[in-house]
Parts: structure tokens; sequence; C-alpha cells
């Protein structure tokens, strides 16, 4: 427990006092307005676009957006930046500039906090280290298990509440190991679904584990390689995956999947996932599940020389509009620089619809317009390099349902991490089994050396995690809430 503090009434005099007395800095929020959209950046503080800058450590900002009309238009409300700093059991919370495969932001099951994953470290402290300390200049690169010669990074989640207070006592060691944690899911912040990748396919810290609040290991409810986004819709766990076991004539399943029983979220290992897009079988043109066949009204412009064929999929995040409506950001991007015409992706937002009678999802059409996508196989043969930039596809993703309409928010995947960074809107029909050709709004661009990563909605206004304690009637200023949040923040 922290350390005593004065009689209640004398600290929220105090307090609102100090949060009257030092208001936020121009540009920056303490708070966050349910409704408002919230995107996640990091930043290359190096200016550099050689590779060891991309490696670098960064700051996790969060940037609020209000919308207008429909969702066409966006205003900046101002930035957030997460703790670089320990507090008490709060660790430090950094990104990896890099790691374009981490960084996805969600709302809670209950809608009252935001959740994101990164690395226990400050970033500054990071880049400044001699290679000595942690063994690594990338910091995605770090180990997360102890008991060897470098400095020990866990894999942080940070539980962001409307009111600004930010928890990040959950620091996971033993998890995504020399890899990039990517998500986490969570109820109401008691527990977390986290998902990460591991520093190869057979690594044990990868997959799928839940954690509980303030502590530092987990259990481990699937261990398959390349899972992606976790969340949870209908009180049922899903992931996005790319995985492609190692040994000869392994099965490719990639897509998204369910993780256990419907209705059920899990508390123990799941074994053997259920397809849920694209379905396990038939298999594609490809001769795995991977991959689909290609169609006209799947097409997204750029890999329409696939029609007839088949293209790979790379899932993202993905929004359920409805129990048999489903959205997929896929990312397009190539398999490890492959310039086989099939690399060419799916990239776009993808709608899949579920026939109840059946129980199977269908692919219906690609939604693409207006992210004017570039031809992922533009590599260098010889060295493998990419060697040009531009949008390959959608990476982030969250929505609402407006009536019969979806309003979607999009965030690009670029065919480098130097490639230009956006923040899309686009409106679907949610009955619709066609495309009207609508298009993509872009709402923001990123500055040069800043990198969107992930996309919510902020959260509803609600108790301060751990605390069960709302805003005091109102009497606390935003900062000082957080303030006093941080000072009473465990039992």
């Amino acid at each position: 427990m922290s350390a005593a503090v004065s009689p209640l009434n004398r600290t929220l005099l105090a307090l609102a006092a100090l949060g009257a007395a030092t208001p936020a800095a121009a540009g920056s929020i303490s708070s966050f307005t349910q409704g408002d959209l919230v995107i996640e950046t990091v930043t290359n503080s190096t200016g550099l676009s050689n590779a060891s800058a991309l490696d670098t450590a960064s700051p996790m900002t969060l940037q609020e957006f209000s919308l207008g009309s429909g969702g066409t238009s966006a205003t900046s409300v101002g930035t957030f930046t997460l703790p670089q700093t320990a507090s008490g059991a709060n660790w430090a919370i950094s990104g990896e500039y890099g790691s374009a495969s981490e960084g996805f932001l969600q709302l809670s099951g209950n809608g009252h906090l935001l959740t994101i994953m990164g690395y226990g470290v400050n970033a500054a402290t990071f880049n400044s280290a001699p290679l000595s300390t942690y063994g690594t200049a990338a910091l995605g690169q770090t180990t997360s298990v102890s008991g060897g010669s470098y400095t020990v990074v866990p894999r942080v989640v940070a539980a962001i509440g409307a009111n600004g207070s930010v928890d990040t006592s959950t620091a996971v060691l033993n998890f995504a190991n020399t890899n990039n944690p990517r998500s986490v899911y969570t109820v109401d912040g008691s527990s977390f679904y986290v998902s990460g990748q591991g520093g190869s396919k057979t690594d044990p810290t990868q997959g799928v584990q839940l954690v509980n609040r303030g502590a530092s290991t987990g259990t481990t409810i699937n261990n398959q390689t390349d899972v992606r986004f976790v969340t949870g819709y209908n009180n049922t766990l899903y992931a996005s995956r790319d995985y492609n076991p190692s040994g000869s004539g392994a099965q490719n399943y990639t897509g998204v999947v369910q993780l256990g029983s419907t209705s059920v979220l899990p508390t123990s290992a799941v074994t053997t996932p259920t397809h849920i897009v694209p379905a396990a079988s038939p298999l594609s043109l490809g001769g795995n599940n991977g991959s689909i066949n290609l169609t006209a009204a799947t097409a997204n412009g750029v890999n329409n020389s696939r029609i007839g064929s088949f293209v790979y999929l790379s899932p993202e995040e993905y929004f359920f509009a409805s129990p048999t409506v489903l959205y997929v950001a896929d990312s397009g991007q190539p398999k490890n620089g492959n310039a086989n015409k099939a690399a060419l992706g799916e990239g776009g937002l993808q709608k899949w619809v579920l026939d109840t009678s059946t129980g199977v999802w269908s692919l219906e059409y690609d939604l693409y317009q207006g992210l004017n996508l570039v031809n992922n196989n533009n590599v260098n043969l010889a060295g493998n390099t990419v060697t040009t930039a531009g949008v390959t596809g959608l990476f982030g993703l969250t929505g609402k349902v407006v009536g019969n309409q979806v309003e979607l928010f999009a965030t690009s995947y670029g065919l480098n991490e130097l490639s230009p960074s956006y923040l899309y809107e686009i409106t679907d029909t949610l009955d619709a089994t066609t495309g009207a050709g609508e298009a993509f709004t872009t709402l923001f661009s990123a500055p040069t050396n800043v990198s969107i990563r992930g996309v919510s909605f902020a959260p509803a206004p609600g108790p301060v995690l751990g605390q069960g304690l709302l805003s005091l009637g109102g009497l606390v200023a935003a900062g000082a809430r957080t303030l006093l949040a941080r000072r009473r923040r465990r039992d």
C-alpha cells in the first residue's frame, strides 16, 4: 500500500487546487471524451532512415480527435503520452518505432478502459544504453526471460481510464521473448488476454496468455505462432494470426480464429482453435488455408492479375459489426519480401458475412478505393529489400453501427517503416453483400518520422482501475484525479 495520505477532504481540496494551478500544456490533454477517436503513435527521434533508427525505443503517444458528422472529418484535440517514468508498482512503457506489428489499441469489454501493450523501459534510457546492457539495440529483440546475462525488459500492459489514469502495473515476464507484444484485451481491467510473438516458431513464450492485473506471469491460452490481434466479442475470445508452423508439409492457417467455447472466455489452454475466416476447408487454389481464391468482387486494384488464382491473407485487427458481419483489416504485406505474384496479398478492408444456415463465413468484397495501394512485390530480389514506399493495406480498425450504416476507422500499413502513415474513415452498408464503390477518406496524415499504429474510440467515464472509485462527485480536476489514482493505486 502507498504511504498514508491526509484526511480525504483536505486531500481533495489540495488536489483540486493543484489541478487548477497546473493546467495541461498546450497540445496535451489529461483526460478523454467518450465518442472521440484515439490513435497511438510512435516517433523516430533520430530523424535518420537507416536500420538502426528503426530499432529505437519511442514514447507511446495517444492522440485524440473529435469527429464531425458521420465521422467523415476529424479535429485533433491533443496528445497524451504514456508514462516514461516508473512510479510505485507502475512501470515506464515504450514502443519500438520499427515494429509495425505492435501497438494495437482497443476498448475494454465494459468500455471504461483503453488497453495497449509495450515494453517496460524508458525510451531515452534504452536508446542511450551500451549494447552490453540489453544485448541488442533493437527494443523488440530484448529478452523477457530472467536468468540471462542481459537486463530483462518485461512486456507491459497499459490500461488507461477516461480521466487520464494509467495503470502499468502488469509487467509480464516469459512472454514475447526477443520479439514484440502485440495486443491486449480485458473485460474490466482485472485480468488481461495478451498476444505476442516469440523468437522462433517453437518459442513457448509466444501466442496468447491470460494475466491477472499486477502479475508478472500468465497462463498460456494458445501457444501457436504469429498471433496478432486478440479481442472478445459476445463473451467469446478471437484472435487473428498468420500461422505458418515449422516443419515440412505443415499447413498454413492464416485468418481469424475462435479460442475456446462460444460465450465462455477461456481460462486454460486451447490447443485447437476454431476457424472463423476463412473456413478450415476447402483449401484455396494455393493448396493452403492461408490464402483465398480471388474474384473480381474481392480484388483490390493491385492484385487484379491474380483473379482466378489465389492471393495470401494477412489479417490484422478486425471488427464485428454484428454476429454475422465481420470486417477484417488486411495489411497485404509481402511474405518475407517474396516478390512472386501470389505475395501481392489482399490488402484493404475485407467484409465477411456469415451464412447462418451453414455456419460458413464468405468474403463478399474488399474495400480499398482511396487507399492508393502499392504493389507489394516492389522488392530488390538481389538484396531482398523494399525499394519503394507506400501503403499496402490496413493495420488498426474500429467502428460503430448507426442504423444500417457502419462507420469504420482504420490505420494504414506501409510497405516499410518509413512509409507515410494515415488514419482513414469509410462508411459501409451493414446488410450489403456487394460493394458500392465507396472510398476511404483520409482523416489525418502523420508528420514525417511519426508512425500511426492502433485506433479506438475513447473510453467512457467509470471507476479508476483497482479502486472502484468514480470521479469523487466531480470534485477533483482531471489532472488531480490522476495524481490521486497513482497515490492510492493498490491495496
